[in-house]
């Protein structure tokens, strides 16, 4: 498995690489959601076995919204119980965009059992990654592409339109276009400068065929790190675009009639 560069491997370690901070920032994977924690708390968190998280987190949508038909794992018979959220000390690295505040990823784990759990996708990849080392002798590695529609629109502009006919950040079809990324060079620039401070590296980033549409690589690594990478410059991407005024979309089709591309 790969591990940021400056990643603590031990407790003492940690201590030391936080000496200056005073809260930490930690996520969970699927949909991206977290918190920050104040650096005594995270601390503790670290040095015993994580720390508790609702389990509601695998029983709602992107939305929110409770499902209709309640989990195993999560549903009101159980309060929607605290899961163990074990803090993974190889995800170090700083947010560049909010102050270069320390951020971890977590993987969930059975508050009893201590065991991982089936249903937490980061936990699923780690197992696969080591069952292939375990039992076929390789480290799968593995690389992702992504092709995404940029809206010159914000939060507020893009609910007030119902989120119906949002404006492209550039018309028309210019793939690879040299001139293209000069409309919004202060925006492009960022994405590809902060992934590398955001320790997710980039292979390659241009425009791609489409109105709005970037392609962005991300360099090849192992398969857990890949994932880790993939969830991230999502949220990388998005944190940017507020600061300039643009909503990325990782939809597949956004509108009816194009798609992100050459098909």
């Amino acid at each position: 498995m790969a591990t940021t560069t400056g990643s603590p491997k031990t407790h003492s370690e940690l201590v030391e690489l936080l000496q200056g901070d005073t809260k930490v920032k930690v996520a969970v994977d699927g949909v991206l959601r977290g918190k920050f924690l104040s650096k005594e708390k995270f601390l503790s968190a670290a040095k015993t076995d994580g720390f508790g998280f609702c389990s509601v987190v695998f029983g709602w949508d992107m939305h929110d919204q409770v499902y209709s038909q309640e989990l195993l794992i999560s549903n009101k018979r159980n309060g929607y119980r605290d899961l163990l959220a074990w803090i993974d000390l190889s995800t170090y690295r700083r947010i560049p965009w909010e102050n270069n505040v320390p951020f971890f990823l977590v993987t969930f784990r059975d508050p009893d059992s201590k065991n991982a759990l089936a249903v937490d996708p980061r936990g699923v990849v780690a197992r696969a990654e080591k069952r292939a080392h375990q039992e076929l002798g390789y480290s799968p590695y593995a690389g992702v592409e992504y092709e995404y529609f940029n809206f010159k629109e914000t939060p507020d502009s893009a609910a007030g339109k119902g989120f119906v006919g949002l404006n492209p950040l550039t018309p028309g079809m210019h793939g690879y276009s040299m001139l293209r990324t000069q409309l919004n060079n202060e925006y492009f620039q960022d994405l590809m400068d902060k992934a590398l401070d955001f320790s997710v590296n980039v292979e390659g980033h241009h425009t791609e065929t489409g109105p709005g549409v970037y392609e962005t690589a991300l360099a090849y690594t192992t398969a857990l790190r890949m994932a880790d990478n993939a969830i991230l410059f999502k949220y990388l991407a998005k944190s940017i675009g507020m600061k300039h005024g643009v909503i990325p979309s990782f939809m597949a089709k956004p509108w009816g009639n194009a798609v992100a591309g050459m098909e």
